[in-house]
């Protein structure tokens, strides 16, 4: 995948280890955090936006790692270090961690404007409550982005104590 953005140093250091520690904190806070805090009601009225706010710059660091992750990829290959599966692993990473952010977003706006929502368009109310229905929805997500950005980070972390041993 060619890079959209050439993002190659950030104030003279290669951006990559920089950016991705944004990414690699963010997303698998949110995820935790959407998992514990879609239990109780209080919990989300309280703490949606703040964990939606954390998913969504968690994807941007995300999107951020990934883009400056190429050029340093190819820097590396070319000077004969081995990256492993690193690069495909980091791209599943940021996928899920947008996805997840995504899916952050819509849960809400649906929690925050859903019942406004269900009365003005006088949809049926079902037998579970809609932020009861979109948590679940969204824990696949959550576990997704949780999972690959795990694996990339190992994947990473053991690329940088190969090269440096």
């Amino acid at each position: 995948m060619l890079p959209l953005l050439q993002i190659d140093r950030l104030l003279g250091l290669p951006a990559h280890p920089l950016v991705v520690h944004g990414a690699v904190v963010l997303v698998p806070l949110a995820a935790v955090a959407v998992i514990i805090v879609g239990l109780r009601e209080r919990w989300r009225r309280t703490y949606y936006f703040p964990v939606t706010l954390t998913a969504f710059v968690g994807g941007v660091f995300a999107f951020l790692a990934q883009q400056s992750g190429e050029p340093l990829s190819h820097t590396v290959r070319q000077a004969g270090k081995r990256v492993g599966d690193h690069p495909e692993q980091g791209n599943a990473a940021f996928f899920f961690a947008m996805v997840f952010a995504v899916a952050c977003v819509i849960l809400y706006v649906a929690h925050r404007f859903g019942p406004r929502i269900r009365r003005e368009l006088k949809l049926p109310e079902l037998p579970v409550s809609d932020d009861l229905l979109l948590y679940a929805a969204i824990l696949p997500f959550a576990l997704l982005a949780l999972f690959t950005m795990i694996v990339a980070g190992h994947s990473g972390a053991e690329l940088v104590w190969k090269t440096n041993a």
